[in-house]
């Protein structure tokens, strides 16, 4: 519980720094990008602090090739 309320203390802290720049300068688009990226972020902090378990890219290419190399398996062997 307090690892997730210091990731998001964390998380505000850091917006409110480096977004009040990019609001003087009108840098909008910058703006999105920057909280869309911050939430993808602060979402695998929390998980993390969950100890949830996060699937890696690897896993997805195990999925999609799974198939693949069963056949090549079985054609090879």
């Amino acid at each position: 519980m307090w690892s997730i309320i210091g990731i998001l203390f964390t998380g505000v802290i850091v917006t409110i720094i480096d977004v009040k720049p990019l609001m003087k300068g009108k840098f909008y688009r910058e703006i999105l990008i920057y909280i869309f990226l911050l939430l993808i972020g602060l979402t695998l902090a929390i998980l993390l602090g969950l100890r949830r378990r996060i699937p890696t890219p690897l896993d997805l290419l195990n999925y999609l090739y799974r198939p693949f190399i069963s056949i090549l398996e079985r054609f090879l062997s």
